[in-house]
């Protein structure tokens, strides 16, 4: 049986070299304004390990937020991420699939139980953020969001 917190996708995130000419492009297609890029916060602000490990890694960031879902357009900037290791790799494109999660342990131990572990998490005002290192069984990136109450 399935796990009940993975039935609400919220946000797709892609890869991007250039934020701004990507950015522009999305908002052309969508027929939309230009949402505002953001820059992640450092680390005394996010506590971010990427591979069990402190990491300075930031990206900027622009949400679309479109009726049924987000798109999350990211293009890392400074220090070791998951962004910057996946953008390396494999070149623009879809990092992850996100879903928002009420119980984030237990979550976690369910793909712990599948031999899938944390690629990388941080902390954002109101929440935190855990990426888990699927690609290889899954196909996908996933993201877990999960809002502090």
């Amino acid at each position: 049986m399935g796990h009940k917190e993975l039935r609400r996708v919220v946000q797709i995130g892609i890869l991007v070299k250039d934020i701004e000419r990507a950015r522009a492009f999305w908002a052309d297609l969508l027929g939309v304004g230009e949402p505002l890029i953001v820059e992640t916060e450092n680390w005394e602000s996010t506590h971010m390990t990427f591979r069990g490990a402190p990491s300075e890694g930031k990206a900027r960031l622009s949400f679309f937020n479109l009726e049924n879902i987000a798109l999350e357009l990211i293009q890392p900037i400074d220090g070791p991420s998951t962004w910057q290791d996946l953008l390396e790799k494999c070149g623009q494109g879809v990092h992850h699939i996100a879903f928002q999660v009420e119980n984030l342990e237990e979550t976690l131990e369910k793909f712990s139980r599948m031999g899938i572990e944390v690629e990388q998490k941080g902390e954002y005002k109101g929440g935190c953020y855990v990426y888990i290192d699927s690609k290889s069984k899954l196909g996908a990136v996933i993201e877990l969001l999960h809002h502090y109450r």
